[in-house]
């Protein structure tokens, strides 16, 4: 399933925050971080299982398998049973946990910001391109303020042959909704 990148974007950087927060709680030693991580990585895996990220969705469910002996008293790495320091066991788990979720949070926020990135650059040389040539003018950005027009015009300008092969290489990557956004952005900068 194809997801807007600026809705990924904002998605992982809502796990981030939460992420944050649950360092927090590990530094507080507070008593109910395995069940609040718990929480957040089936969260997470939930979200890369709706943008089709098996690879992200199989690593954090190996987390929450970790994390889930841990929290059953057996030792997720000599899977033998703990008698005792249980909660060092599971804090030690949460730790673990915790790093790689970070790891894997941070990857996959920079891949999208990445994309976000050369994408911007690649519309923004278009309108340049389209304004030098004539194509859009002053007025035109003025009155572009809302993503519906900001669609018309992309499609608008598609009928140039150059704009349609540059229209085809982006939707390899992000969609016709992302485009849109780009250009709103875009515009309102150069509005002001």
């Amino acid at each position: 399933m194809t997801v807007l990148v600026h809705f990924k974007k904002q998605q992982l950087e809502g796990f981030m925050q939460q992420f944050i927060l649950q360092n927090e709680k590990f530094i507080k030693k507070e008593y109910d971080l395995d069940k609040t991580l718990m929480t957040l990585l089936n969260l997470v895996q939930d979200y890369y299982g709706q943008v089709g990220d098996s690879t992200a969705e199989s690593a954090i469910s190996e987390l929450k398998t970790y994390l889930d002996l841990a929290v059953s008293g057996i030792d997720p790495i000599h899977l033998e049973r703990v008698k005792t320091r249980r909660r060092d066991l599971v804090r030690t788990a949460c730790f673990h946990c915790l790093s790689h979720l970070g790891e894997t949070l941070r990857n996959s926020l920079s891949i999208i910001e990445n994309l976000i990135s050369t994408s911007t650059e690649t519309i923004n040389q278009v309108i340049l391109s389209a304004y030098q040539s004539k194509l859009i003018s002053d007025n035109l950005i003025n009155i572009t303020d809302n993503l519906e027009k900001c669609t018309a015009l992309w499609n608008t300008l598609k009928d140039n042959e150059q704009i349609a092969v540059i229209d085809k290489k982006l939707k390899l990557d992000i969609l016709q909704e992302d485009i849109s956004i780009l250009i709103d952005i875009a515009f309102s900068k150069l509005k002001n």
